[in-house]
């Protein structure tokens, strides 16, 4: 489980938790690397050794801890309940925390013609470990520490929408008071490489 370190002249420092690369992923290091020291806690996609959920947390607890600066922290999709791990474990390092697309929307149909939810999952990211039970568990895992933090977590995260969310409002009306202790933006625009900036500017200017 590598651990990518961009290391630059700035002292802010921001450690990413992306997505695994597929087509869907909207978070990158490169656009932070102008007013960040950036850090990217990278998945392996090709490794027929997939990690335990403690596992990553123990890592990316010891990444933070052994910053000379608090840092800002951004997670994506499900791994945003990573985030509410680690802002539980040491909050006294983490300056700022968002979670960026989190796996809420999914949760508003039920389509019986549709995958479950941890098929489909694996299936976009990881179509050659299907059967992986080592992969299977690790969703699990983070689904469950999501669904966790989310619903319990008393130290809150920003929540960032970027696709595919439908209207905040009807986000709160369906997650009700969970989801209103947040503080939640929006970013619109079609283009991938926009919203990347827009969420940079975002986190530079209000987190």
């Amino acid at each position: 489980m590598p651990i990518v370190r961009f290391e630059t002249k700035n002292a802010n420092s921001l450690v990413l938790i992306p997505e695994p690369k597929f087509s869907g992923r909207t978070l990158y290091a490169e656009v932070f690397l102008s007013s960040f020291s950036v850090r990217v806690f990278e998945l392996p996609t090709n490794s027929i050794q997939f990690p335990k959920f403690q596992e990553c947390i123990d890592l990316l607890s010891k990444e933070i801890l052994g910053s000379k600066q608090k840092v800002t922290l951004v997670a994506e999709g499900l791994f945003s309940g990573i985030v509410f791990e680690l802002l539980k474990k040491c909050p006294q390092a983490i300056k700022a925390a968002c979670i960026l697309d989190p796996p809420l929307s999914r949760n508003e149909e039920k389509n019986f013609f549709r995958l479950p939810k941890n098929v489909e999952w694996i299936l976009e990211r990881f179509p050659r470990f299907l059967f992986s039970k080592e992969l299977h568990s690790f969703y699990e895992s983070l689904e469950r520490n999501f669904q966790y933090g989310f619903a319990n977590s008393d130290r809150l995260p920003a929540i960032v929408f970027t696709k595919n969310s439908g209207k905040i409002t009807k986000q709160i009306q369906t997650f009700g008071n969970k989801i209103e202790r947040f503080p939640i933006f929006r970013i619109e625009t079609p283009d991938p490489k926009s919203a990347q900036i827009l969420l940079k500017n975002l986190i530079v200017k209000i987190l």
